[in-house]
């Protein structure tokens, strides 16, 4: 009996994990686009435009707790890409329910800005980047399980 009432427990949690990440899924709608720099032919500036859902947001790249997992981007394979810069957008703090603290966060429209220098190579053979973007989902009252969000973009 007690083998059953086991099973069926981790049913139950493995049930909440998928529900929980296939919701975090729905809370942004993510956009990208790059433009090269006139200056330099093989530098470029990738803008990931975020939309988060009205009631939810997104801890900042610095959360003020260090439990919460901040929003952050990379360059998968950075063997001809070279990042010059990631402008992070500005935080709002807040406090919530669930915390006694002060947050830093993020709601509505924000925009990561990626800037990159590439080698000849990259653009004469590949003009496709891979980012991957971290941020983790909150309302006033729960916070849903980190995700980690392959994107890709166009040179």
């Amino acid at each position: 009996m007690s083998k059953i009432l086991f099973i069926y427990s981790l049913m139950i949690i493995s049930w909440g994990s998928i529900y929980a990440q296939d919701k975090n899924t729905n809370i942004v709608d993510i956009n990208l686009s790059s433009t090269p720099d006139t200056s330099n032919k093989n530098n470029y500036t990738i803008l990931i435009n975020i939309n988060i859902k009205d009631g939810w947001h997104l801890n900042s790249n610095k959360p003020l707790d260090e439990y919460m997992t901040p929003t952050s981007v990379r360059i998968l394979d950075s063997t001809h890409i070279k990042v010059l810069n990631i402008e992070y957008p500005p935080e709002m703090i807040a406090k919530l329910q669930f915390s006694d603290a002060d947050l830093s966060l993020y709601e509505g429209m924000v925009t990561i800005k990626v800037i990159i220098l590439t080698d000849d190579i990259y653009i004469k053979d590949n003009k496709r980047v891979e980012l991957e973007l971290e941020y983790q989902s909150c309302n006033n009252q729960t916070c849903l399980f980190p995700v980690q969000k392959i994107l890709s973009v166009n040179l």
